[in-house]
Formats: structure tokens, C-alpha cells, sequence
């Protein structure tokens, strides 16, 4: 008899794990962006509890606490949708007991049910960012009624622009076990983070405008300038919505199941929040 060499056995990778590139770049970025909001909340809580031992609750006091909550909470959910394998399991594998086949489908239902939550929940958190911009712009310029009243505009122009845009997202088509995100329909859908952009871009402009100014009162060199006024921050938010944006319109999916243009969605969010909490209680 002759020597065969017995074929090695064929390995089977649960699709949990093999995953396509840009949805394993998604995931480990999602994993970095969640490091960022632990970091976040840890270094905010002594002035998140300075601010709430003071008297009274002024509207920036209020959204502060508001955004405290509110962060941890939906991105809690959009990880657990994301990575957990049962969110899109097939219904082909209960196929030995009907009450399992009922919630499998129960499960992908969830899916298609879930999609939405993030980008409403975002635009939540944007939206309420945004105020805090505008009322911040229109303190640092001695309440100047014209300014608030573009930056009122800017604002009202993103909750309408991110509001339309929850209508057009989709959850991704990915396969059993990858779990459950949502992307947008079209590209055009990226005016989303466009509408939020362009206040950023406005309370970065106004902000260095104003500090600029006040060097002929008190000349400082850049770096105590830029920590004294937290143009830093503003600056922070301005490059995550940025590149953000620019992923949105420049990169080019493979196909319909690429989540591609929304890798940097969760950071961008997560960023936004955190640094104009810390506009808040500097």
C-alpha cells in the first residue's frame, strides 16, 4: 500500500469572525471609540459634579447633564446591537424546534426594528451640541442678538437636515452573526454630518475671531490664548465632524453590505459630545 497523506480537515470560521475588511476596521474603531467615551466620562465626572453642586439649573447646566446621561446610554446599546452575534442569526439553524425558528426571527425583526436608533439618537446629541454652541458664541460676543440669531439658524437648518435624513438610512445588509448597524440608502445622505459641520465651522470661526480680538486688550502668545479661550476644543470638534464629512462623500463602498462611509461616525459623535461638555465646564 502507498502512502497517502490524509487531507488536513477543512476549518470552518464562524462569520462572527470572518469578517470583511472594512467592517473589521468598523468594529476595532467602534472598540477605540467606546475606549474614548470611558476615558471621557472619567475625566468629566469632577467637573460634572462641581457643576451640578451649584445652585440654580441654567440651561447650559441642564443640556451638560442631559449629554452626560444620554452618551453612555445609546452608544451602551449600539455596542451591545453591533457585536452581539444574535442580533442577524439565521433562522435556518432552529430549524429542529419551532420555538426557537419564532425567535430567530424575532431576532432578525429586532435588526430591522433597531437600525434607526443610532442616527436619531445622534442627532439628539448633535442637535443639543449645536445649542450649546450657539448660546456659547452668543455670551463670548456680550450677547449680540444678530450672532444668535445665524447661529439659531445654523441650528434649526441641522435639526431639520439630520431629521429628514433618519428617513434614508437602512440597516447593512451583513451575514448571519455580524450583527446590526445601519447605513445611509444614498451618499447624498451625508449632509447629515454636513448640516452639523457647517455649525461647527461657524462657532470655530466666531470663537478664534473673538479671541484674536481680544489680544489688543491682552496680548498672550498662541498656547495660553488657545487654552484660555478652549479654542483647542472647538477645534476638536470641528476636525472629527470633518473628517467625518469627508469619508461620507469621498470614500467609495464595494457594495451594499461596506459600511465604509459610517466608520467614523461613532467617534465623530462620541468626540463632539465630550469636547463641548468640557465648553460647558471648561
Amino acid at each position: 500500500m502507498g502512502d497517502t497523506a490524509a487531507a488536513p480537515p477543512a476549518i470552518s470560521i464562524p462569520n462572527s469572525l470572518n469578517l470583511p475588511p472594512h467592517l473589521s476596521a468598523q468594529k476595532y474603531f467602534f472598540v477605540c471609540s467606546l475606549t474614548v467615551l470611558a476615558w471621557d466620562t472619567i475625566v468629566l465626572s469632577p467637573r460634572t459634579w462641581r457643576l451640578l453642586r451649584q445652585d440654580g439649573w441654567p440651561i447650559l447646566k441642564v443640556l451638560h447633564m442631559f449629554l452626560t446621561v444620554f452618551l453612555p446610554i445609546e452608544f451602551t446599546i449600539v455596542g451591545v446591537a453591533f457585536f452581539d452575534s444574535e442580533w442577524t442569526i439565521p433562522v435556518s439553524s432552529f430549524v429542529y424546534s419551532s420555538f426557537y425558528v419564532a425567535e430567530a426571527i424575532s431576532l432578525r425583526k429586532m435588526c430591522h426594528k433597531f437600525y434607526l436608533f443610532e442616527p436619531i439618537c445622534t442627532a439628539i446629541l448633535l442637535g443639543v451640541c449645536s445649542v450649546v454652541h450657539a448660546i456659547r458664541i452668543h455670551a463670548i460676543y456680550d450677547r449680540n442678538r444678530t450672532l444668535l440669531t445665524g447661529m439659531s439658524a445654523l441650528v434649526a437648518l441641522q435639526i431639520v437636515v439630520t431629521a429628514v435624513c433618519c428617513a434614508f438610512y437602512r440597516p447593512v445588509p451583513l451575514l448571519s452573526e455580524q450583527g446590526c448597524i445601519s447605513g445611509p440608502k444614498h451618499t447624498w445622505v451625508g449632509v447629515y454630518w454636513l448640516s452639523a459641520t457647517l455649525v461647527y465651522t461657524a462657532s470655530l470661526g466666531f470663537a478664534l475671531l473673538r479671541s484674536i480680538q481680544s489680544l489688543q486688550v491682552k496680548p498672550l502668545n498662541p498656547w495660553k490664548l488657545m487654552l484660555r479661550d478652549g479654542l483647542n476644543l472647538y477645534a476638536a470638534i470641528w476636525i472629527a465632524n470633518m473628517v467625518n464629512m469627508l469619508f461620507w462623500f469621498i470614500e467609495k463602498p464595494t457594495g451594499d453590505a461596506d459600511p465604509i462611509k459610517t466608520i467614523v461616525t461613532s467617534m465623530a459623535a462620541i468626540m463632539t459630545t465630550t469636547m463641548t461638555q468640557r465648553i460647558v465646564s471648561p
